[in-house]
C-alpha cells in the first residue's frame, strides 16, 4: 500500500464530496466561505532508562468551516463521522458569523483567485509499516548505548511518525488536497556527579528532530552511534570548567541559529503580532508596519528567507491553510526586513504582501499565522574556515535554555556545549555556555555565515485557545562579534 493509502479520507474525490456539503450548506449566504478536512494519526514511541517502551496511537478525524459574514468572521468544527457532520458545522459557522455582526470592525478579504492541485511528501519506507520490534530495537539500543558512562542518571530515546490527509475548499472555487507523512527521532541523556547535573541531546534538544520523510529520515540519523557520543560528552560536561562571561566573539552552530531564527526572527515577523492580535497572549514585536522595506534588521550577512516549497522539511507544503499557494519569499534581505509572515487577514488589513502562512493545528482550530520553512541564507567557506577567521572566541551549539521577552527584542539563550577557540581552532570544552543581547543589535553584529546550512523540525504553540504547528528552521553556522556572554 502507498503510505498515502491510509484513513477514510485518502481519496481525494471521497473528501471533495465533504467539501461540497459543507460548502453547499452555506450556499450564497456569506461573502466567503472555505472548508478545512483533516484526517490525522499519530505514532509515538518512547523508552525511558528503567522503563518499558511506551508505544501510542492517536487518531482524529473532523472538519472546519470558517464563514465571512458582513465583515465578520464564525468558524465550527465537529469531529465527522457522517456527511450530515459536514453540513451541521457550516451552519452553525454561518450562525456564529450572523450572531457576531457588529461586534468588529468588519474584516475586508482582498479579490482571491482559484487555486486548486495535489501535494504528497516523497516517502521512500512508510513509517508506520515498519515492524514494531524494528522501532523498539532501535529505541533499546540506542537507551544501552547512552546510558553506558557511568555517570549518565537518566536517558530517554524516541521516535515519532505523523500522517496526515488534509482537504481543502472555498466559495471562490479553489480545491486542494495534501497528503503528509513526517518522522522524527531523538536521544537525550542526563549525567549526575562532581556536585553537578549536565544534559546532552541529539539530533535536536528541542524535541528532537523531524522531517516530511518516512522511516529513511530515522535510519539517517543514525541513533545509535550518536547515542553513544551523546552519553560521553554529557559525562565529559561535569568536569568542563564553566564558560566565561563578558563579552566575546562566537560562532554559534547550525542547531542554536535555528531557535535564534524561530525566537527573534521567525515570531517577530508575524504579521497578526506586529498589528497586535496576539498582544493579549504571547505578545507583539518591535517591528512595525511601517518598517516593512526600509528597517534595518541585520549586517549585509544576514538574509532571511520562508520557502515552504523547499522538499522534506517539517515546513515543507503546497498550500497553507487558507488555500494560498506555497511561495518563497525573502524576509530579511542583506539585513533588511522585506516582508512579514502573513495571512489573508492581515494581509487585507495593512496592505503588506502576502506570504502565505496561515496554518492550523488540525480540523478543531481556525487558521492563525506561523512560520513556515524560515531560515537563514548560507554563506561561503566551511565551520573550519569560519573559526578561522574568528580567531580567539568560542563555539557553541545546541540550545539548552532561552527567554525572549514579548517584543521579540530583548534576548538570552543557554546551550548545551561550547568549546573555546584560540588561534581558529576548537580546544576546551566549556559547560554552561549563555548569551544575550538585544535582536536587531545581535543579528547586526553577524559577519560571516558558513555554507554548512542544517534544517531542524520544531512545534510552536500560539494562539488562544492554544494551538500547535509544525514547522522548520535551517541554518548554517554563523560568526558574531561583541556577543555578550555569561548572562544566565
Amino acid at each position: 500500500m502507498s503510505p498515502h493509502g491510509w484513513g477514510a479520507m485518502a481519496d481525494d474525490a471521497t473528501a471533495r464530496a465533504l467539501v461540497e456539503v459543507a460548502l453547499d450548506a452555506v450556499g450564497g449566504r456569506a461573502e466567503y466561505a472555505d472548508v478545512r478536512l483533516v484526517e490525522a494519526e499519530e505514532l509515538r514511541v518512547y523508552r525511558q532508562s528503567g522503563a518499558d517502551v511506551d508505544e501510542r496511537v492517536e487518531h482524529t478525524l473532523g472538519i472546519g468551516v470558517r464563514v465571512l459574514v458582513d465583515g465578520v468572521w464564525g468558524f465550527a468544527a465537529r469531529p465527522l463521522a457522517e456527511a450530515v457532520d459536514a453540513a451541521e458545522a457550516a451552519r452553525q459557522a454561518h450562525a456564529l458569523a450572523v450572531a457576531g455582526r457588529g461586534a468588529s470592525k468588519p474584516v475586508r478579504l482582498p479579490e482571491l483567485e482559484v487555486h486548486s492541485g495535489r501535494y504528497e511528501t516523497a516517502v521512500e519506507h512508510d513509517p508506520f509499516a515498519t515492524a514494531q520490534d524494528v522501532r523498539q530495537t532501535l529505541l533499546t539500543e540506542a537507551l544501552d548505548a547512552v546510558s553506558a558512562p557511568r555517570l549518565v542518571v537518566s536517558a530517554q530515546a524516541g521516535i515519532n511518525a505523523k500522517r496526515q490527509h488534509r482537504h481543502f475548499g472555498n466559495s471562490v472555487g479553489s480545491r486542494q488536497h495534501q497528503h503528509f507523512v513526517e518522522s522524527g527521532v531523538l536521544v537525550m541523556a542526563t549525567a549526575a556527579g562532581h556536585g553537578d547535573v549536565q544534559r546532552r541531546s541529539y539530533p535536536n534538544s528541542f524535541h528532537g528532530d523531524t522531517g516530511a520523510a518516512g522511516w529513511e529520515f530515522v535510519v539517517g540519523r543514525d541513533l545509535v552511534a550518536n547515542a553513544a557520543r551523546v552519553g560521553e560528552e554529557a559525562v565529559a560536561l561535569l568536569t568542563a570548567p564553566v564558560a566565561p562571561s563578558g563579552t566575546a566573539d562566537v560562532v554559534l552552530g547550525g542547531q542554536q541559529m535555528s531557535l535564534q531564527i524561530h525566537e527573534s526572527a521567525g515570531h517577530a515577523l508575524e504579521l497578526d503580532r506586529i498589528i497586535g492580535d496576539e498582544a493579549n497572549f504571547a505578545g507583539t514585536s518591535f517591528i512595525g508596519v511601517d518598517d516593512i522595506g526600509s528597517l534595518r534588521y541585520g549586517s549585509p550577512a544576514v538574509t532571511i528567507t520562508s520557502d515552504p516549497t523547499v522538499p522534506g522539511t517539517r515546513g515543507s507544503f503546497a498550500f497553507d491553510d487558507e488555500g494560498t499557494p506555497a511561495r518563497r519569499r525573502t524576509l530579511i534581505d542583506r539585513g533588511i526586513v522585506r516582508n512579514t509572515l502573513s495571512t489573508l487577514d492581515s494581509s487585507a488589513r495593512t496592505g503588506a504582501a502576502l506570504t502565505g502562512a496561515a496554518r492550523s493545528d488540525g480540523w478543531a482550530y481556525t487558521p492563525v499565522c506561523f512560520a513556515t520553512h524560515v531560515y537563514l541564507e548560507p554563506g561561503e567557506g566551511t565551520l573550519d574556515e569560519l573559526c578561522d577567521r574568528l580567531g580567539d572566541g568560542i563555539y557553541a551549539d545546541d540550545n539548552r535554555s532561552w527567554s525572549i521577552d514579548e517584543q521579540r527584542l530583548n534576548f538570552q539563550f543557554g546551550t548545551e556545549v561550547a568549546y573555546e577557540v584560540r588561534g581558529g581552532k576548537r580546544g576546551r570544552l566549556l559547560k554552561n555556555f549563555s548569551y544575550g543581547g538585544i535582536t536587531p543589535e545581535f543579528w547586526g553584529s553577524v559577519e560571516a555565515v558558513a555554507d554548512d546550512l542544517r534544517i531542524f523540525g520544531y512545534p510552536c504553540g500560539k494562539g488562544e485557545p492554544k494551538q500547535w504547528s509544525f514547522l522548520s528552521h535551517g541554518a548554517p553556522s554563523t560568526l558574531v562579534r561583541g556577543v555578550r556572554i555569561g548572562v544566565a
